[in-house]
């Protein structure tokens, strides 16, 4: 027979081929990267925010008061001293059940009143300190104190904008900060137009107008807090007598006209439909708007704390205190509105229009210092 194969034979089947070995955990891991890139970087993101790193500085509430107590030199916390050891003895009643007389009240037999001891450790406010303090700590606040610091001009929170509420929270408060010094520098700080520019206001107003986004060469935050150790030595010049802070009645003008156009522009922003453009404004842009203004807020009504208690008198004079408390108050409330997600719902819709809300407390600020600075110019 020929070795040849048949032609009606059926060919020979080959055996199974092995089963590939499994890949390792390195070329798994290398499958699945992206995966693993998002979940690393949401881990990241919520124990960023677990630990505060959306926790917002307090306000006003952390400004020097200046009540009576400090005005004429007493420690409000100093309880009466008695005037001689004898004094410190309990009386003796003439009654079973006369009650003894606290010390530091007047007694019923007319004895005067133990008086309080005069503080010496600590100087009597000078004009310009509260005020000056208030816009340190401002800028304080957001350079120093937030988780993280300045964020802006980072590269991973700025220029891939991960935390983009607290940006611009943050630069809502920038805004007022530089405001606030031009108008310290321009008008407060010289008695006319010919004197000339306190040197320590004039070069913290350069080093906060750097840009906010700078990264290198130099860096914003690092600017700002040379600007914060600027007012610091103009701090301790008022205290020395070296400078001045004129509370005249038209360099508060001048700052309420400012805090006017500010509050003005932050309202339009919040309530207009369409951007410049012509296109609607969109959901991206929309919590951008809220929380710059949050921080402009945030800064107003600490800088109208420290105006109320600086320029009193003026205040006073024009019975427009209330004016201002009003406006102290609708701006305290826009500084702590804190939605779980900024919405931008139609006015009749069902989804909230979170702008829509801002609008409503930065408006009637606006308002109120309006009519306040109308008011002060008015004779």
């Amino acid at each position: 027979m020929s070795s040849e194969q048949q032609p009606d034979q059926l060919p020979v089947p080959l055996p199974p081929e092995p089963p590939p070995p499994p890949p390792g955990l390195l070329k798994r891991l290398l499958v699945h990267r992206l995966f693993l890139v998002v979940l690393v970087l949401l881990i990241f993101l919520a124990a960023m925010f677990i630990l505060g790193g959306d926790r917002r500085p307090e306000g006003p509430s952390g400004l020097p008061r200046v009540g009576p107590e400090t005005a004429t030199g007493l420690q409000p916390t100093e309880t009466a001293k008695p005037a001689s050891p004898e004094a410190a003895k309990p009386r003796e009643t003439d009654k079973p059940g006369e009650a003894l007389q606290p010390l530091g009240e007047t007694p019923k037999t007319g004895a005067p009143p133990t008086t309080l001891q005069p503080l010496g450790s600590r100087p009597e406010a000078v004009k310009g300190e509260v005020f000056t303090r208030a816009l340190i700590k401002i800028i304080d606040d957001q350079v120093n104190q937030v988780l993280f610091g300045w964020r802006p001009n980072t590269i991973l929170f700025g220029k891939l904008r991960l935390t983009d509420n607290v940006n611009n929270r943050q630069l809502g408060v920038l805004e007022v900060g530089r405001r606030t010094i031009v108008v310290l520098n321009e008008n407060m700080t010289r008695f006319a137009v010919t004197e000339a520019y306190n040197p320590q206001v004039n070069e913290a107003m350069n080093f906060i107008m750097v840009s906010p986004d700078k990264y290198w060469f130099p860096s914003a935050s690092g600017k700002y807090r040379e600007a914060i150790q600027l007012l610091e030595t103009y701090l301790e010049d008022l205290r020395a007598g070296r400078s001045r802070f004129y509370t005249r009645v038209d360099n508060l003008i001048a700052l309420l006209g400012t805090y006017k156009d500010i509050l003005g522009s932050g309202y339009h922003n919040l309530s207009k439909d369409k951007e410049a453009d012509g296109n609607r404004v969109s959901w991206f842009k929309t919590d951008d708007y809220f929380y710059f203004n949050q921080g402009l807020a945030l800064g107003l009504s600490a800088m109208l704390e420290a105006v109320k208690e600086e320029f009193r008198p003026e205040l006073t004079k024009k019975g427009s205190q209330k004016l201002l408390d009003d406006a102290i108050h609708a701006l305290q409330t826009a500084s702590q509105l804190n939605p779980w997600l900024v919405t931008n719902g139609a006015k009749d819709g069902i989804l909230a229009n979170h702008r829509a809300n801002m609008s409503t407390y930065i408006g009637e600020a606006e308002h109120l210092v309006a009519t306040l600075h109308t008011v002060l110019a008015t004779n």
